[in-house]
């Protein structure tokens, strides 16, 4: 007798939580290391001692373009379109932010 009901039980449990999942449909703002970048960026990247450095600098078209950026992930696409490169994190060296001086 306790057996149907334990299964009934754990029937509405694994129900329930399916239902109770986080919708992946929600941007929410990244936070660390890569949150600078967004997709469609002008980037230019640089190979320094085995390890990558990105530099990034506002309303200037560099060499390569940001295609897309993950948790743990980047990829930067060359200025022809013909190159594409995953770079992870681990291999990112900085990501370096220039600044241009206001008039």
């Amino acid at each position: 007798m306790n057996r149907p009901l334990i299964a009934v039980f754990l029937s509405a449990f694994v129900l329930a939580a399916s239902f109770t999942t986080t919708s992946h449909g929600q941007d929410k703002p990244r936070k660390g290391f890569l949150s600078i970048l967004k997709e469609g960026q002008s980037v230019s990247v640089k190979d320094v001692g085995g390890r990558y450095e990105i530099i990034v600098m506002k309303d200037v078209k560099l060499g390569q373009k940001v295609i897309e950026v993950g948790s743990d992930y980047l990829v930067v696409e060359d200025a022809a379109g013909v190159t594409e490169i995953r770079i992870p994190v681990y291999s990112i060296r900085s990501i370096v932010r220039l600044k241009l001086p206001k008039d």
